[in-house]
């Protein structure tokens, strides 16, 4: 798999005031294909517009929402933007992540993809590991570390950090922050979404990302949340199956499994939480069976 770098013409005329240059991937794998497919529909999907659109009231990032293209690209996908300056724009879109957001997520997953895709390979040469098992856990592993990830104490390297700990998070290693950890007060518990904004029921995608994000903060395992966070990463259940070795009607089990988790350890912590809103959740994410 290769990624090139080139002027995007459609960005261009999108936004105007914007330096955009598009990476153009060169899928080598059914999986990466598969991937590459997947985000081209879903950047011209009206939940990438509608993101695009709440974006407009950030001022770090109104300047480059003139299509997804252009915002990835000033996230540093494009080689060309200072370290610094497109640190500080992923900074912005992964708070709004943490709040819910399930379409900036969707940005910062794609952001550190190449990076991912690097680790997966490395993985499956050193081990057994199929290359496409690699990509779908690391993956799953990413998602559930944007979900979480601490904007107030590590502000900057974000797109290395997310990558380090998706990776640190599968394979078993102690992250360096953890081991150099500074005492910070918690903050304070709130019957709420992370950032003390109410969820918004009418996005089921930011409403699992909440669950999620509520569920590791409980302490259940991350390996224990895989199939949910599978299906948030937009892998179908079929595609969950076939890597996993089962069949669709497991992956729903494992889904009820996971959603039961959620909905107690979530309840647990919050007592007005619906015990219900996990399955509801995790149904619209995946389908109905």
């Amino acid at each position: 798999m290769t990624y090139t770098e080139h002027p995007h013409p459609a960005d261009h005329a999108a936004d105007p005031a914007a330096v955009a240059v598009a990476v153009a991937f060169d899928p080598r794998t059914e999986v990466l294909r598969r991937w590459q497919a997947d985000w081209d529909r879903w950047a011209h999907s009206d939940h990438a517009h509608d993101g695009l659109r709440r974006w407009t009231a950030d001022p770090t990032l109104t300047p480059h929402v003139g299509s997804i293209a252009v915002l990835l690209a000033a996230c540093g996908r494009d080689r060309q933007v200072p370290n610094a300056t497109a640190d500080a724009r992923l900074h912005a879109l992964i708070i709004h992540a943490r709040g819910g957001d399930h379409a900036a997520g969707r940005v910062v997953l794609e952001r550190v993809m190449p990076a991912l895709t690097g680790r997966a390979a490395r993985w499956a040469t050193r081990s057994s590991l199929p290359f496409r098992h690699a990509v779908e856990e690391l993956v799953a592993s990413a998602w559930l570390v944007i979900a979480a990830y601490p904007v107030d104490r590590r502000p900057v390297k974000i797109a290395a950090n997310v990558v380090r700990d998706a990776e640190y998070q599968l394979y078993g290693y102690t992250p360096m922050i953890h081991r150099r950890t500074c005492s910070y007060p918690d903050p304070p518990e709130q019957a709420a979404r992370l950032d003390g904004r109410p969820a918004d029921p009418s996005h089921p995608g930011g409403e699992l990302f909440d669950l999620i994000a509520d569920g590791l903060a409980g302490g259940i395992p991350a390996p224990m949340l895989r199939t949910v966070a599978a299906l948030a990463a937009g892998f179908s259940p079929g595609e969950i199956a076939a890597e996993a070795g089962i069949t669709v009607r497991g992956v729903w089990r494992r889904r009820d499994r996971e959603a039961r988790a959620l909905a107690a350890t979530v309840a647990a912590g919050n007592p007005t939480t619906d015990r219900a809103t996990a399955a509801r959740a995790t149904e619209q994410a995946g389908g109905r069976r």
